[in-house]
């Protein structure tokens, strides 16, 4: 990841990376849990995040991706529900249960810690509740969408961990 940044100037003003690609390496930055290059490539695409580039996913959703991963719980929550726009308008069933996969696990969190910080339990109950209706879409479209077993069995253990 570092060094196809490095190679491609990403954040130097003459840098004429693809949207795609940035979005690609958004994608591997979060998924590496590497806040610098998330936090460059997150600014670089914040312009266009209402786009889905060819032959990839939403960028509004590797947007929220890396505000979880940066912390910014409510920005992420934004970009998930700017996806799931897109993706209705444009009728991309798989990119739309992706998001509601990640917006359930974002929600899933928060709703833990609440809980752990006991000042809220019915918000915590609200959150869950709310996380359980986008895992349940999730799981609906999974194997139908996009033949996804892994996305598949990992929205179905976050099922197992709210014992619904």
């Amino acid at each position: 990841l570092r060094q196809i940044m490095a190679e491609s100037d990403i954040g130097l003003p003459d840098d004429r990376t693809r949207t795609g690609q940035l979005a690609e390496l958004l994608e591997t930055a979060v998924l590496v849990e590497d806040r610098e290059a998330a936090s460059l490539l997150a600014a670089r695409l914040s312009e266009v995040a209402s786009l889905i580039p060819s032959g990839g996913g939403a960028v509004a959703r590797h947007l929220g991706g890396a505000a979880a991963l940066l912390g910014e719980r409510e920005k992420a929550k934004e970009y998930y529900h700017l996806a799931l726009e897109v993706c209705a308008k444009v009728r991309f069933r798989p990119e739309a249960a992706l998001t509601h996969l990640q917006l359930a696990e974002l929600l899933l969190e928060e709703a833990e810690e609440v809980r752990a910080q006991g000042l809220a339990p019915l918000q915590s109950d609200e959150i869950k509740r709310e996380a359980l209706q986008h895992l349940d879409f999730a799981i609906a479209e999974f194997p139908q969408a996009m033949k996804m077993q892994p996305s598949l069995e990992r929205a179905l253990r976050h099922k197992g961990i709210l014992k619904a």
